[in-house]
């Protein structure tokens, strides 16, 4: 064989298994690729399920805090003749002021996205920063609203004197009737009536643009950013 044909296919061999790599590579590359989309996919799932369901417990929140503000209300418009209203009433807007209640929000989900070194691979910064921005939105809802209660509890606990302690004691519950009658009491359903409505501890419009984002994303679609 001459030398030239020893070189021509040395060269074709070369070649094959050059381009059979590069193939392999790029192939296994590919699959990589659409591996960590899918895993990307998943994970931004699980945040938007986990993000509506932490809208939801805001929601229900500040439902009860406008109850309670609203049963506060009540109370004082009714205050001088809380003996002719109706018992089921009374119970009722008694029940939510003296209610306990706490929020806890979770960010498992993002805690997963974040180990997962999965949080680079959304490429896409303006979904990354919106998810970023309302996971930060739900700690401070949940430390305001609970900031809320806490205050709400401490002055509850400041109102109670041994009038109202003995009412405790004997029926296993606090007397509204009694409760309001006392200067203390009265101060604190006055103080619960006029407290700023839920929107000023949680607003829920930053969950809002991050969920949409997210299915913007999951759709193979961009939003518009808010400026």
């Amino acid at each position: 064989m001459r030398l030239k044909e020893i070189i021509i296919n040395f060269l074709i061999s070369f070649i094959s298994i050059f381009l059979g790599m590069l193939c392999t590579f790029a192939g296994q590359g590919m699959i990589d690729r659409a591996a960590d989309k899918k895993e990307v996919r998943s994970a931004l799932a699980l945040v938007r399920s986990e993000l509506v369901t932490n809208k939801s417990d805001i929601s229900t929140m500040s439902d009860y805090l406008r109850q309670e503000r609203r049963a506060a209300e009540y109370f004082l418009e009714n205050r001088t003749k809380l003996a002719s209203c109706p018992q089921d009433s009374i119970n009722f807007h008694s029940g939510v002021i003296f209610a306990d209640a706490s929020i806890t929000l979770s960010q498992d989900a993002l805690e997963l996205l974040k180990m997962s070194s999965l949080f680079q691979k959304i490429g896409d910064n303006d979904t990354a920063m919106k998810i970023i921005r309302a996971y930060d939105t739900c700690s401070s809802a949940a430390a305001s609203l609970n900031r809320r209660i806490e205050s709400r509890n401490a002055m509850f606990e400041a109102s109670v004197n041994e009038q109202t302690a003995r009412k405790l004691a004997s029926t296993g519950s606090i007397d509204i009737k009694e409760f309001i009658k006392t200067n203390y009491g009265l101060y604190a359903i006055r103080w619960l009536s006029q407290q700023p409505g839920p929107e000023y501890y949680a607003d829920v419009s930053d969950l809002d643009e991050a969920i949409a984002a997210i299915d913007s994303y999951l759709q193979g679609r961009r939003i518009k950013t808010r400026k």
